[in-house]
């Protein structure tokens, strides 16, 4: 039996013909009183509070969850044609140890590394090869990009450490250190921040998107100042990097859920230009509904070393125990660690509690020996819209950042301590993170329709799913966070105003 959140589906009635015709401003209101939509976004916060008791071990105990077992591995490369087809899974595999690097993931393997997986822990273990272990699944996924794409990645990491290397040289950094976060418009906001929240804890560059014309023009970063600070061909990798995620993030997208090209370039802004956008508009009426930001986490002004009493709690968190309003969220793999997804037991999933049982995991790169060194790294977490859209088969992936600490724990220690933040005499290297935030489009043709958009998704492969093109809906309580009613209070509305029913005060 599968479960349901913990909060009870609800039904809402909807008016008939025969009704008085409601005032606009009635209307307006009604649309965004979707009871389901907001008990979806409860669930979540239900979630994200469980995993703050959640265990956090990072191999101090002999059983302890690791990468390997609980986050999948998986090859990619942007498309430059259709992808692998649904039989192909050769491309798939674990933590790297199973992985044949010269095929890539096919769409099933890449749901299959995104999908829950409560219904398999009786399963050989042959036929568990390719889910989440212990866990029911995080939502999260490593992705290995070798070639020109892992090139491409590197130089968006370059341009990352070029701003900042910009930020701290006197002689030029006057305008960016002056820049402070502005309105560009509506709701839409960039800029640099050299003290979020003045917590002495980061400093995060805002940025935002304006589409090129042409599919072949590169988009407009703001703010302006950071194209003078790191320069014309810097700037130009990084768009080259931010351009392989987002082909990444569509093709993960399109296989979990099982859209088509079309459908897929409608709802996910990648940063293109929509058909509805109008050149002859403000620029601010087109800025891109994704964005890229750059983190730098900055040394701890109290010490978390053991000895010294202190013990690291969420409140020493850069970022505290959250998920985002995203169908992806892709950062190239920093160099240091403090990412942590929360990975929930599959024993607790079965018994339908889904709170009680799981572990905080880093993310990393299983590299083997005879790996080709021309291979770089991308984690990719499923958002709030990847859960919604596949009808609670897709985790969104509750995750938080740690700051750096004196010492690593012992079975992170192979390598020199001074790859965890701080050297062998204190000498602090700061973490600096480049996540790029894939999102839906606001315009108003982002609309779904669930018997076109979604109308493959009777064939994605989720064992016992059964679908019904006619009346748009699909069988009940397959998914683990499944809500019965949800995908059809979304018809027919424009995906981006979810928000307003998941996160009313967001």
């Amino acid at each position: 039996k599968k479960c349901s959140s913990k909060f009870p589906s609800q039904r809402h009635s909807t008016a008939t013909a025969s009704e008085v015709e409601v005032p606009a401003q009635a209307q307006e209101q009604k649309r965004k009183d979707r009871p389901l939509l907001r008990q979806f976004g409860q669930g979540i916060t239900a979630r994200i509070m469980d995993s703050k008791e959640g265990c956090n071990q990072f191999g101090l105990t002999e059983d302890h969850y690791t990468s390997g077992e609980m986050i999948p591995c998986l090859n990619m490369q942007c498309d430059d044609g259709e992808l692998a087809s649904d039989d192909d899974v050769s491309g798939y595999g674990i933590g790297g140890g199973d992985v044949d690097l010269r095929n890539n993931a096919s769409r099933r393997a890449i749901r299959r590394a995104y999908t829950e997986s409560s219904e398999s822990s009786n399963k050989s273990q042959d036929q568990r090869k390719g889910e989440h272990g212990r866990s029911s699944g995080s939502g999260c996924s490593v992705i290995r990009l070798r070639g020109e794409d892992a090139a491409s990645i590197r130089g968006l990491v370059n341009f990352a450490d070029n701003f900042f290397e910009g930020v701290d040289d006197d002689e030029c950094n006057t305008p960016i250190n002056e820049l402070g976060v502005f309105r560009v418009a509506n709701n839409v906001h960039c800029g640099f921040d050299t003290n979020v929240n003045e917590e002495g804890k980061m400093q995060v560059l805002y940025t935002k998107m304006i589409p090129g014309e042409t599919k072949s023009d590169d988009p407009t970063l703001l703010p302006m100042e950071v194209g003078d600070l790191v320069g014309t061909q810097s700037l130009g990798r990084a768009h080259k990097g931010m351009n392989t995620l987002f082909d990444i993030g569509s093709q993960i997208t399109s296989a979990v859920l099982g859209m088509d090209r079309l459908s897929t370039t409608k709802l996910l802004d990648d940063c293109s230009s929509s058909s509805s956008s109008d050149q002859s508009a403000m620029a601010a009426d087109n800025v891109s509904n994704s964005y890229q930001r750059l983190i730098r986490y900055l040394k701890p002004q109290q010490s978390n070393n053991p000895e010294d009493g202190e013990t690291k709690t969420d409140a020493d968190a850069a970022f505290w125990p959250h998920v985002d309003s995203t169908f992806l969220t892709l950062i190239p793999m920093p160099e240091l660690p403090g990412l942590e997804v929360w990975c929930p037991s599959k024993n607790d999933a079965e018994n339908c509690d889904l709170g009680q049982g799981g572990e905080w995991v880093r993310p990393i790169a299983d590299v083997d020996d005879g790996e080709e060194e021309d291979c770089a790294y991308v984690i990719a977490l499923a958002g709030e819209f990847l859960q919604l859209l596949s009808d609670g088969r897709v985790p969104t992936c509750i995750h938080r950042v740690i700051p750096p600490q004196h010492t690593a724990p012992t079975s992170l220690t192979s390598s020199p301590a001074g790859n965890y933040g701080f050297g062998p005499k204190g000498k602090y290297k700061p973490r600096i993170s480049a996540p790029l935030f894939v999102r839906p489009r606001r315009k108003d043709d982002a609309t779904l329709d669930v018997s076109s958009d979604l109308k493959k998704f009777e064939n994605v492969g989720w064992e016992g799913c059964e679908f019904d093109s006619t009346t748009a809906t699909i069988t009940p309580g397959r998914g683990l966070y499944f809500e019965e009613g949800l995908m059809e209070e979304c018809d027919e509305m424009k995906i981006w105003d979810y928000m307003d029913c998941m996160s009313p005060n967001n």
